[in-house]
């Protein structure tokens, strides 16, 4: 599947601001934009999303916001998720004794600063208390845009700090992660997924069998080299944090393996920051209870989390973290299992050592823990740290068809192209990968090339791949049915196959696709000195009309000069090839087995009246719909009846109009004509003598 395309959101806000009731816009355009006079529609959502983008202006109205309101966009700014859950941002808002319930949401909707996600198939909303309550605190999911929630990230949340008294303001040996370790997990499940699909229930959970697959793989179960906490589920909060980043998409209940997007392509910080943002998406997985969907409710996990990450400002004891969260977060301590005594400290060591450090947001002395310099380059906005120094040969190539992926050279977009063709053994300091031909295949299934794969082996290689690997290589590669896919080509359609054997035999087309096509074989422009051009398409353009029906209304003729390459294969549905006649000109005949193939064939009498259409500008001809539907009619009668014609127009609709002789007309036979039945036609005649009409004959 293709990557997730990037957000345009300054176009959603404007998709969700015209999803307004008039009355509505109005009240939220006059605190956002704040117009002289009333404008029309088009023009209010045009200034709405000026304004959303002018720094200044947007400062001004972040200023104007109650406190609540303000830490609530602050929350979504240090983030760095501009997407959440109604019921997620109450919940960071009572943590901070702000119980105001759904006022400050609906304050910042009101002020166009927020933005509720609305159903496409739901009517446009009128109300936004209305809203959330049709929608629900579990489902009701708002969004700002990014530039806003920047702006409002230097708002005070009145955290305290916990920092432990014992360091006097001391600083300790830090210690610190490479920031590698989940990259390197998210492309292992990536892998997984791309090799073999996973399916979700109904209620959008993973079937055992995925569940077990996650649990017991090597790869993924297995402890980091740098564990200091241990965490449950460490394979399914891959799993579900490469959902949440883009790595995999849903479809129709389906999880499947896109493509790796473009900050895989980037600084490694660039990636990090990337996965931080995601984590908020992450619900259903718990550092002690592992994977856990919740069925009613909100997974405290993305609130305490982060309350958790902006605490550790300072060195502090996880202990005081867990204190603080059991006191204050609303929902926190219901998921702490009841038999645990430490008030959740044992969750809140597995969420900070086990995901916050891998990820190089923390760092870890003892007992203590803090924001690592990237850390406090994400949540609290200082200066970005310098990037990690570059070891671009990091790769060694084993003779086995092993590989051996030193650990300090790697780069997300290395891992990203190791992950496409070469499967995963190991994560350590010194990662393992294995060349096999099913990952291979994948690898050239993807788009590589087998001296692009070389290439990437022997640009990172402390030394050049050895010669038999190469060679096994080559021979996986030669093993694989191969599609080649032309970014351009021109296609050459001859009246004969013979023609085309003299086209090939002169080397004007080297590939024979059909009996009558072919092609150059590096899909360039052919040399037509030898050949006779008759006409050319673009065949990226709509289908023309190309067939023209005879009088017979069974005969169709090819307009070479205007048919394409799908008419041949299309028209062999409906009629039966003709003979070539000694001008080149192709025709088909309809008949009652191929029109009655077609039907067979699935294609109803409107499928074939729309295909005519098209490709001759009328519908099926009145032969061809005798042939098709002819047996299907009840049976014709004969009858012997007497043809009166009259000598006007006029006279003929006065008789089929006029009492005394309507009775006595069978049917209207034409403008001058009707029939009538032999043994009524005296009484017909004298109806006419009385208005001094004869009939002759």
């Amino acid at each position: 599947m293709p990557a997730t395309p990037e957000i345009d959101w300054s176009a959603r806000c404007r998709d969700a601001l015209a999803r307004y009731a008039e009355p509505l816009l109005r009240l939220v355009a006059d605190k956002l934009v704040r117009p002289r006079a009333k404008q029309p529609i088009d023009e209010l959502l045009d200034k709405a999303v000026a304004v959303l983008i002018n720094a200044p202006v947007i400062d001004r109205r972040i200023k104007d916001q109650p406190p609540a309101s303000r830490k609530l966009l602050a929350f979504m700014g240090i983030s760095r998720q501009p997407r959440w859950k109604v019921g997620h941002l109450l919940t960071l808002l009572s943590a901070l004794d702000h119980n105001e319930g759904f006022n400050p949401v609906q304050t910042l909707l009101e002020a166009g600063i927020l933005f509720p996600e609305l159903d496409p198939h739901n009517p446009d909303i009128e109300d936004f208390a209305a809203w959330f309550g049709l929608a629900g605190t579990h489902n009701a999911v708002v969004f700002t845009h990014p530039g806003i929630a920047t702006r409002a990230r230097g708002e005070d949340l009145g955290l305290p700090n916990l920092a432990h008294e014992e360091l006097g303001g001391l600083t300790p040996p830090a210690r610190q992660s490479d920031g590698l370790e989940w990259p390197l997990r998210l492309a292992a499940v990536w892998q997984q997924v791309h090799a073999d699909s996973m399916r979700l229930t109904q209620g959008n959970t993973l079937f055992k069998r995925d569940l077990l697959r996650l649990q017991s793989d090597p790869v993924l179960a297995a402890p980091p080299i740098d564990q200091i906490a241990p965490i449950a589920d460490a394979g399914v909060l891959a799993l579900l944090w490469a959902r949440g980043v883009g790595l995999l998409g849903d479809r129709d209940g389906t999880l499947e393996a896109g493509t790796f997007p473009s900050t895989w392509d980037g600084p490694l910080f660039a990636l990090l920051a990337e996965l931080f943002a995601s984590l908020p998406v992450v619900e259903s997985w718990d550092p002690l209870a592992g994977y856990s969907p919740t069925e009613n409710g909100l997974s405290p996990t993305p609130t305490a989390g982060l309350l958790a990450l902006l605490l550790a400002r300072d060195f502090v004891h996880t202990d005081a973290v867990a204190e603080w969260l059991w006191s204050h977060h609303p929902s926190w301590a219901g998921v702490i299992p009841p038999d645990v005594t430490d008030k959740g400290a044992g969750w809140v060591r597995g969420y900070l050592l086990g995901v916050a450090y891998p990820l190089g947001l923390v760092e870890v002395s003892g007992e203590h823990v803090r924001l690592s310099a990237f850390g406090r380059y994400l949540l609290l906005g200082d200066a970005e740290p310098p990037a990690p120094p570059a070891f671009p040969q990091t790769l060694l190539v084993q003779p086995n068809a092993e590989v051996l992926a030193y650990r300090q050279g790697l780069t997300p977009a290395l891992i990203a192209a190791l992950s496409r063709f070469a499967a995963w053994k190991g994560i350590g300091p010194a990662c393992t990968l294995e060349l096999t031909p099913e990952q291979t295949y994948r690898g050239l299934e993807s788009g590589l090339t087998l001296p692009m794969i070389v290439q990437t082996l022997n640009r990172h290689g402390t030394r050049p791949v050895p010669a038999g690997v190469v060679d096994l290589l080559q021979r996986w590669a030669s093993k694989r049915e191969r599609i080649t896919i032309f970014s351009s080509a021109v296609l050459v359609e001859f009246q004969t196959p013979a023609e085309l054997d003299i086209a090939v035999s002169r080397g004007v087309v080297a590939l024979r696709l059909t009996d009558r096509i072919g092609m150059t074989a590096d899909g360039g422009e052919p040399s037509l000195s030898h050949l006779r051009l008759v006409g050319n398409r673009d065949y990226e353009s709509k289908p023309q009309r190309c067939l023209v029906t005879a009088d017979d209304g069974v005969t169709l003729t090819v307009d070479t000069p205007q048919a394409d390459l799908l008419l041949e294969a299309e028209i062999g549905q409906f009629a039966e090839a003709l003979p070539i006649d000694q001008n080149g000109v192709r025709k088909f005949r309809l008949t009652p087995v191929s029109l009655r193939r077609a039907i067979e064939s699935g294609r109803p009498l409107t499928d074939i009246d729309a295909w005519f259409t098209e490709r001759s500008g009328s519908p099926l001809s009145a032969a061809g719909r005798l042939l098709l539907l002819g047996a299907q009619m009840p049976p014709p009668r004969a009858v012997r009846l007497l043809v009166v014609k009259l000598p006007t127009a006029d006279i003929a609709d006065g008789v089929v109009q006029w009492p005394g002789t309507r009775m006595f007309v069978a049917e209207r036979l034409g403008p001058l004509a009707i029939s009538v039945d032999e043994e009524q036609f005296a009484a017909f005649r004298d109806a006419l003598k009385e208005l001094g009409v004869n009939v002759v004959g």
